[in-house]
């Protein structure tokens, strides 16, 4: 396969095609051309494969296969097109069979914000690639993003549960979700308390329309390895512990952990997903946000 400075070299866009020739999927020609203009005249390509590629020595050092651990693209406040640049510089990368995918067998991208989630969802209507809300959902939104996201990581209490799961059921849709865990026991972060997780757990298997996948965590912003390591050790134990006390088994899979600064941590520490926004797309454009 092309090594993303090959195809740029030789005028190739990320998916293999020339810039002069017709476009082969679903974005268009001007679109797929523009796209990989911009991509060129950044370092998105070079930062993708970077991403690509520590994700690969992180699980070789875990002694894990690559396919247990599921990159998630974080693409708040960047842009459609840029989803569109970044799948596509994946895609070279890797089969999809490589790159556990969403549940619908697509790439997803996180989003933190409603409001981007819907902007982005009609920008992105036709390509084959979905989206995750990882933020927290106000009760007063769940209406708004019901339906649009494909995932969502950041349950946190029954009485959202319950809330999301009417509208879901209204829909006559259902979604995936895991529960969010305070694991460093800071009060400005979201997430139910360590203490209180088994507990909302037991009663998710109430909910008809929530397809419970399993548990995710922000860990502690700190420059020391441990306190964050311990973070991510406290949500694999959580998980351990929710098996064996029969609360979850294995349909509840995911452990939902690791940013762009200790993803490589999270690998080491169970992480079945990881949630990698400026490593790949460069400094955030806050503009763009909500």
């Amino acid at each position: 396969m092309a090594m993303i400075e090959d195809s740029a070299a030789s005028g190739e866009t990320p998916g293999g095609l020339r810039a002069d020739e017709p476009a082969r999927t679903a974005a268009g020609a001007d679109e797929v051309r523009q796209l990989w203009r911009g991509a060129v005249g950044t370092d998105l390509p070079s930062r993708v494969r970077d991403v690509w590629d520590r994700v690969g020595r992180a699980c070789a050092a875990a002694g894990r296969p690559r396919s247990s651990v599921r990159l998630l693209p974080v693409s708040k406040t960047h842009s459609a097109a840029s989803i569109l640049a970044v799948d596509r510089v994946l895609d070279t990368l890797a089969t999809r069979e490589e790159v556990p995918a969403g549940p619908a067998g697509r790439r997803l991208f996180g989003e933190n914000h409603v409001q981007e989630i819907v902007a982005k969802s009609a920008q992105l209507a036709g390509h084959d690639v979905g989206l995750a809300l990882i933020g927290h959902l106000q009760s007063n939104k769940v209406n708004a993003v019901a339906g649009l996201v494909e995932e969502f990581q950041a349950l946190d209490s029954l009485k959202l549960a319950a809330k999301l799961d009417r509208r879901l059921s209204a829909l006559g849709v259902s979604l995936r979700v895991l529960v969010e865990v305070n694991t460093s026991g800071e009060q400005a972060k979201h997430g139910v308390p360590m203490a209180e997780a088994t507990a909302l757990c037991r009663r998710l298997g109430d909910f008809d329309c929530l397809e419970v996948a399993g548990l995710m965590t922000v860990a502690v912003n700190s420059p020391d390895r441990h306190a964050v390591a311990a973070c991510f050790d406290r949500l694999a134990g959580l998980q351990t512990q929710l098996r064996d006390d029969a609360v979850l088994d294995s349909s509840w899979p995911e452990l939902s952990m690791g940013m762009s600064g200790d993803f490589e941590l999270a690998i080491a520490h169970g992480a079945t997903t990881v949630r990698v926004g400026t490593a790949l797309f460069g400094p955030r454009d806050y503009g763009q946000g909500d």
